[in-house]
């Protein structure tokens, strides 16, 4: 029995192992990304807010290797990247022109047209004259609006597109019309709502015997007149025909039979103005040739600067041309920059120099930086190119604006310079009096040492030049504790290993009395 009992705590103490290297695993997997993933959200905040700049490619002048221009703009590239003031677009963006994720524009509200502005005037009128009647108000008073209601109506009716309001409002002229005893201006008021809408009724649980018997007085009179035909023709084809409100087609289109009096003909269709044109039927045929204007609208032209014309700037350096700065403006806005950022590698006898200048779309000003200087190898292009992160930086608040073209791009100041170098020749005294002086021998020359050719630096294509060039070797160490692994992963397994030690030992059952006493005798 004692054996059985061993045998089940062993298994119960290597379950009890188990589970406690399973949760310390688990915990310290937890734990471990805290830390980054709180700096990590803080990063991509402050990420999303650096300003942007596309890099165009650099340009050389003289005897400027690919090789070389290309190492310097990469290596600016990633400083900027690992900087906090500027965010460089991808190359790809400034190759293509096109912004990675497309940018959507934002569509502002159109203003009310004057004619949308006279027919909200007149729903109010309208609404206005329905509540006045409800509380018992003067007739005339009633009419006045009524009749201003329909000739705004009337009057945009290019806009209006529900034409029912104009009958309703014809319908209570009418009915206010009979309580002032006018019988023949309600019945001209009842004409005009059955030429616009054949199948006008009134309530007859509502309206007044007097109102119904116009009513049908008036539809009798037009019925017994000769209807019109009309056609409709225009350029647009499959532009969408109205008349009175009702659509009749697609241009071009016919309508038969209307009634005689006052129609109106509406053309409409998307990016078009709307058209309109009121046609007065005498019992004769009529035609109509709609001629409406395509509506201008400056969010739906798209302008796009080729990728090209704007890198062309790189080598010719006119950064103070209106051009210039037109084209940079509307390509910074094609791919989302705020910032564009040239430069040319030079060659002296000395160095590689790198001139850059910065656009700034928002103001479309260029800023010309301080020249930077490397060695002809390369040797110092860290710190360089550091210096050029600065300058870049700098220029952010302070400008020193291009006006001309700049010297380095300017081919006649470096003929100037070249003609300057030469030595000039000494004067000749063939036509002097006085005699010449006589000739020193000459020192004997001594003899010149010939340096050593270096071999030229040899760069490994498949190899990255630039990789832990960006990080300090301690880095790791500068991070305060909370941000490293190990505290957290210490701390977990003595947490966890603590919890589970103590849920053991309170879980822990005696072990049961077998009733034998054992004796032992010591000889």
């Amino acid at each position: 029995m004692s054996r059985s009992r061993a045998i089940v705590q062993n298994d119960v103490a290597l379950r009890c192992v188990a589970q406690v290297l399973l949760l310390t695993f688990t915990t310290a997997s937890f734990l471990m990304p805290l830390p980054q993933r709180w700096g990590g959200s803080q990063a991509w905040a402050q990420e999303a807010e650096k300003p942007t700049v596309g890099i165009v490619p650099f340009a050389r002048k003289g005897e400027v290797g690919v090789l070389a221009a290309a190492r310097i703009e990469e290596y600016l590239r990633q400083m900027l990247s690992a900087g906090d003031a500027l965010k460089p677009l991808p190359a790809k963006v400034i190759d293509s022109g096109k912004p990675l994720v497309p940018i959507v524009k934002e569509v502002k509200e159109k203003p009310q047209t004057p004619a949308q502005k006279a027919l909200d005037r007149a729903d109010t009128l309208s609404v206005t004259a329905r509540t006045m009647v409800d509380e018992n108000e003067d007739p005339n008073d009633i009419l006045k609006l009524l009749k201003a209601a329909a000739q705004r109506y009337e009057d945009n009716f290019v806009e209006l597109v529900d034409f029912t309001k104009l009958v309703d409002v014809y319908a209570q002229a009418a009915t206010i019309s009979l309580k002032l005893n006018d019988a023949k201006a309600a019945k001209e008021w009842l004409e005009k709502a059955v030429v616009l809408q054949p199948t006008f009724v009134v309530d007859t649980r509502k309206a007044s015997k007097p109102l119904q018997l116009t009513l049908t007085a008036a539809r009798q009179g037009l019925a017994d007149k000769e209807g019109s035909n009309l056609s409709i023709d225009c350029p647009l084809a499959g532009a969408d025909v109205f008349v009175d409100g009702v659509k009749v087609g697609n241009c071009p289109a016919q309508v038969k039979d209307l009634l005689q009096g006052t129609h109106y003909v509406q053309v409409r269709k998307p990016g078009v103005l709307p058209w309109g044109q009121v046609f007065v039927a005498k019992g004769k045929d009529g035609a109509i040739s709609a001629n409406p204007k395509v509506e201008e609208d400056p969010t739906s032209i798209g302008l796009t600067v080729p990728a090209e014309d704007i890198k062309a700037f790189a080598g010719s350096g006119n950064f103070q041309e209106k051009i210039f700065k037109n084209m940079a403006a509307s390509f910074s806005r094609q791919v989302g920059a705020n910032y564009l950022l040239y430069g040319v590698v030079s060659k002296n006898a000395r160095s590689l120099e790198l001139h850059l200048f910065l656009f700034q779309a928002k103001t479309k000003r260029s800023c010309a930086l301080d020249k930077v200087e490397y060695q002809p190898t390369l040797g110092d292009l860290q710190m360089k190119t550091l210096d050029a992160e600065g300058r870049v930086r700098a220029a952010l608040s302070t400008c020193k604006e291009v006006e001309d073209l700049p010297a380095v791009y300017d081919a006649s100041a470096e003929a100037k310079g070249e003609a300057a170098a030469v030595p000039v020749a000494p004067p000749t005294f063939e036509q002097e009096e006085t005699p010449l002086p006589k000739a020193r021998p000459e020192p004997k020359p001594e003899p010149r040492i010939r340096p050593v050719p270096r071999p030229d630096p040899v760069f490994d294509n498949n190899a990255d030049p630039y990789a832990g060039l960006l990080h300090d070797e301690d880095e790791t160490e500068k991070k305060p504790w909370f941000k490293k692994w190990w505290p957290w992963t210490i701390g977990g397994v003595v947490v966890v290993g603590a919890v589970v030690t103590a849920i053991y030992a309170a879980t822990r059952q005696a072990a049961p009395a077998t009733g034998f006493t054992a004796v032992g005798i010591v000889p």
